[in-house]
């Protein structure tokens, strides 16, 4: 109770006695601890998965995980409560973690009570609740407000799961007998470059991991994941609640507005008696109802129980796959030259062509964008299924003419017209994918990281 106490209390976490504390570049974090890493805690830190935590590089972490937290949301960083940090000495690899509110100065705070040597999953997680907490709290009255479990959980993978830069700093190994300290590789599975490879194939695979624990094990229904027992948010059990809440969380972030949807449903938490009434008032322009929801989910599992994640195409391949889709030869022959190939749109086909080859073609082409779906990187999948909206949309309004060569009346060149130009604008959009991919955060990280030393 006493940590508790130290945590959440602004005084006790800047006056503990020889302390050291750290505030982060942003100045929302101030981290706290006394002395260097002890022998048990780097010991313990051997262990699989387990990281140490030296002030001054936590500092800088805890602003990277909150970047990736801004940047899943399409969030600016406009933070009022500060976040404390106090970290203590290991004493096992399960050590508690404490994640707790306060309020004062008119603001709601958190702190954050770790040790030193923690497993990066829970030291990630962590982080990513009391950046929620923060969020959400803006808004919230004399009482705090709480953050779904699903949302933090899920969060969490999906940050380890998708991100391209090192979102843990680890300190310098112990020194060898007689020698000099030698600086240890970050152990995640990021290189030390956020451009390479390795790295690239992180970001494009975020729920590689999760379909690993999913494929022999059944992922959690809507219901079960918004009212999660005890028994399956610890042990073995609490890596299926994870692993479903990443695929939900990641999924709810491909639809239409969903980080801002996200987002908003975050701020306005603290004016409901729980997350679902937030959740159904903000997912309002996706979901009309509850149930609509869940039949979604229902159908986003379906859909992931086909997929290999784990062999998906690069976002290279997926743009030239994609771009192969929507390549149309002919032979054209002017006078008596031998005939050349060349390639013509869709818009141009759906302009002219007449209303069977239309049909014909519009059904082969839905047919191709379905089965490239399973295979395309998860962020190609968005222009797919809306490639696939506009083809069926205008089939269906094409397939209704019953005039078999019906095609140049004002309400068929209307109709075409408005499909060429939606598919105007994804063309646009399918051709950003040849571009790299865009890295916005790591300037802004290296500033920050910059700002601690």
């Amino acid at each position: 109770m006493a940590g508790v106490l130290a945590v959440c209390s602004l005084a006790g976490a800047q006056l503990m006695p020889s302390s050291t504390v750290i505030s982060s570049g942003s100045g929302q974090f101030s981290v706290n601890a006394r002395g260097g890493i002890s022998p048990q805690s780097l010991d313990l830190a051997a262990g699989p998965g387990m990281v140490t935590l030296d002030p001054a590089l936590l500092a800088v972490s805890c602003e990277r995980v909150k970047a990736e937290v801004l940047h899943e949301l399409n969030l600016r960083d406009q933070w009022r409560g500060k976040i404390f940090v106090v970290v203590r000495p290991a004493r096992s690899a399960n050590d508690q973690i404490v994640v707790v509110p306060e309020r004062f100065a008119g603001n709601w705070h958190s702190g954050v009570e770790l040790p030193d040597a923690v497993d990066r999953n829970r030291f990630v997680e962590a982080i990513v609740r009391a950046t929620l907490l923060e969020i959400a709290n803006r808004n919230a009255g004399a009482q705090p407000t709480e953050i779904p479990e699903w949302l933090v959980r899920g969060m969490a993978r999906q940050l380890m799961g998708a991100s391209a830069v090192k979102l843990i700093l680890p300190p310098p190994r112990r020194p060898e007998p007689g020698g000099y300290l030698n600086l240890s590789r970050m152990t995640t599975d990021f290189s030390d470059n956020p451009r390479s490879a390795d790295a690239r194939t992180r970001k494009l695979n975020p729920l590689a991991e999760a379909v690993e624990v999913l494929r022999t094990n059944e992922p959690l229904t809507f219901e079960a994941l918004g009212w999660p027992t005890e028994e399956q948010l610890d042990g073995a059990n609490a890596d299926v609640f994870g692993c479903s809440a990443q695929l939900f969380v990641s999924e709810l972030l491909k639809v239409k507005r969903g980080p801002e949807c996200l987002g908003a449903m975050l701020s306005q938490l603290p004016g409901y008696l729980n997350w679902q009434l937030a959740f159904q008032h903000a997912f309002e322009p996706i979901f009309k109802n509850p149930l609509e929801a869940e039949k979604w989910w229902a159908l986003q599992l379906s859909q992931f129980n086909g997929r290999d994640l784990l062999h998906l195409m690069t976002r290279e391949e997926s743009a030239r796959q994609l771009d192969a889709v929507f390549q149309f030869p002919v032979q054209v022959q002017i006078g008596l030259a031998a005939p050349m190939r060349t390639d013509i749109t869709l818009q141009t086909i759906i302009r002219g062509w007449n209303r069977a080859r239309q049909l014909e073609m519009l059904k082969n082409k839905i047919w191709e964008l379905g089965v490239l779906r399973p295979r395309v990187s998860p962020e190609c999948v968005p222009l797919i299924d809306q490639y696939s909206q506009v083809l069926q949309d205008y089939y269906k309004k094409r397939s209704s003419s019953t005039r078999p060569l019906a095609g140049f009346g004002a309400s068929f060149t209307q109709m075409a017209e408005e499909a060429a130009t939606q598919l105007d604008a994804l063309d646009v959009r399918r051709a950003d994918f040849h571009k790299p991919a865009p890295d916005s955060l790591v300037s802004a990280l290296e500033a920050a990281e910059a700002s601690v030393q």
